[in-house]
C-alpha cells in the first residue's frame, strides 16, 4: 500500500468516525445540527473514496464528476447546517440549487480545462474556499460568540485558506497533471496531510459545538417543570433573584394559587389535576411572553415576576389569567364547575430582596384567599394591603 492510498485511508476513517460521532452525540436531543454535519462527512468520506478508487475507473469525467460533486456536497451540507442552526427559519435550498450547478459545470465544463492549469485550479478549488469562508461568515454573524463558536469560525476560515492556497500551489508547482498522476505526486501527500489534519480539527470543533448544545438542551430542559411547562421553583427564583440584582425597576411580583385545588383531585381525579396544572401552565406561558417570568413553585402554587410594569399593567395581567381560568372548559368538566384562581400582587421596591417581595406577595395571597377567593390584593411596601376583588363572571 502506497503513502498516499495509505493517507486517503485516514480520511476515509476520519469521515465515517465523525460522521458516527455526530448521531451518536445528538441522537436524544431535538438538534438538527447533527444530522447535517454526519451526512457532510459522510459525503467526504465518498469523495476520499472516489479518489482511493480513481486508478480502477476508465473515465476521468467520472471521476473528476464525483470526487468534486461529493466534496462540494460535504462543505454545503455542514454550511447549511450551520446557517439553519444558528438561524432557524433561513431556508437552505437555495444552496443545494447552487451546490447541483457547480457540480454540473464542473462535469460538462471544467474538467476539460488544462489540469494543473490557474483556469482550472481557481474554478476547482476556490468554490471549497468560499463556502467554508461563507460558513465562518454565519458562524460570526449569527452565533452568540461563545469560545466555541469563534474556535468553529476559525477552524472553517483555516479550511477557507487551505483551498484557496491550494489553488495557488497547483498551477505553482506544476503538479497532478492528471487526475491517475495525482495519486502517485508528492502533491498529494501534502493535500490529503493537510486535509486530514484540518479535518479532525473541524470534525473536533464540530464535536465541541454539539456538546455544548445538547448540555444547554439538557440544562433548560431540566428547568421547566415537566407537568406545566413554567419553570421549576429552582430556576425561577435564580433567574428572578437576579432581574432584581442587575437593578430592574418597576418590577411586580404575582402569586397565584388555585382555589379548592385538593377538590379537583379527590372529586375527578389526579389525571383530572394533572389537566388543570397543564393548562394553567401553558396559559401563564402564553400571556407572559417575554415581559417576564413564571414558575411552579409548589403544587397548585405559581409566581410570576413581570418586568416594567405599573400597577394597571399587572391587575390588568391578573384579570386576563382569571378569566380565561374560569371560562375554560375541561372534559371532565361538569357543568356546575368552576376553576377560579386567587392572587397576591407585590410591587418590588428598588433595592428589595426577593424573599422579602415574595412574602410581601404571599401574605397578599393568602389575604385574597381569606377574603373568599377568585380575586387578588395588592401590597406596596410600607403600605397597607389595598384589596382588589375579581368581577364575577
Amino acid at each position: 500500500m502506497g503513502d498516499a492510498t495509505f493517507l486517503l485511508l485516514i480520511n476515509l476513517a476520519i469521515g465515517v468516525v465523525f460522521a458516527g460521532t455526530f448521531l451518536g452525540i445528538t441522537a436524544r436531543s431535538g438538534l438538527g445540527l447533527g444530522r447535517w454535519c454526519a451526512a457532510g462527512f459522510v459525503a467526504a468520506a465518498g469523495a476520499v473514496s472516489v479518489e482511493a478508487l480513481a486508478q480502477g475507473i476508465a473515465s476521468v469525467r467520472v471521476v473528476s464528476t464525483l470526487s468534486f460533486g461529493l466534496l462540494l456536497a460535504s462543505l454545503l451540507l455542514i454550511a447549511a447546517g450551520l446557517l439553519r442552526h444558528y438561524q432557524p427559519d433561513a431556508r437552505v435550498g437555495w444552496i443545494a440549487g447552487i451546490g447541483l450547478a457547480y457540480a454540473a459545470v464542473n462535469g460538462l465544463f471544467i474538467v476539460d480545462l488544462p489540469r494543473g492549469g490557474w483556469a482550472q485550479a481557481l474554478a476547482y478549488q476556490l468554490p471549497f474556499a468560499v463556502v467554508l469562508a461563507g460558513a465562518a461568515v454565519v458562524v460570526l454573524r449569527h452565533s452568540p460568540r461563545r469560545a466555541i463558536d469563534l474556535i468553529l469560525a476559525f477552524v472553517l476560515a483555516l479550511c477557507a485558506l487551505q483551498f484557496a492556497t491550494k489553488a495557488v500551489l497547483i498551477p505553482a508547482l506544476d503538479s497532478a497533471v492528471s487526475v491517475r498522476a495525482y495519486l502517485t505526486s508528492s502533491y498529494i501527500r501534502y493535500s490529503q496531510t493537510a486535509g486530514g489534519i484540518l479535518s479532525l480539527m473541524l470534525g473536533a470543533s464540530l464535536v465541541g459545538l454539539l456538546v455544548t448544545e445538547v448540555l444547554a438542551e439538557n440544562a433548560r430542559r431540566l428547568e421547566r417543570d415537566e407537568l406545566s411547562g413554567v419553570l421549576t421553583r429552582a430556576a425561577f427564583l435564580e433567574r428572578a433573584r437576579r432581574v432584581l440584582g442587575a437593578g430592574g425597576d418597576r418590577c411586580a411580583l404575582v402569586m397565584c394559587d388555585l382555589d379548592h385545588f385538593k377538590s379537583i383531585n379527590d372529586t375527578y381525579g389526579h389525571a383530572a389535576g394533572d389537566d388543570v396544572i397543564r393548562h394553567f401552565g401553558a396559559v401563564l406561558l402564553l400571556r407572559t411572553g417575554a415581559r417576564g417570568l413564571c414558575g411552579r413553585i409548589g403544587g397548585e402554587e405559581f409566581c410570576i415576576l413581570l418586568k416594567d410594569v405599573r400597577l394597571d399593567d399587572v391587575t390588568l395581567y391578573v384579570e386576563e389569567i382569571r378569566q380565561v381560568a374560569a371560562t375554560t372548559r375541561h372534559d371532565w368538566q361538569e357543568d356546575e364547575f368552576r376553576l377560579t384562581a386567587s392572587f397576591g400582587i407585590a410591587l418590588v421596591e428598588a433595592g428589595e430582596t426577593m424573599a422579602d417581595a415574595m412574602r410581601r406577595a404571599d401574605r397578599a395571597l393568602y389575604d385574597a384567599k381569606a377574603a373568599g377567593r377568585d380575586r387578588y390584593r395588592v401590597a406596596w411596601p410600607n403600605m397597607p394591603l389595598h384589596q382588589g376583588v375579581a368581577s364575577e363572571t
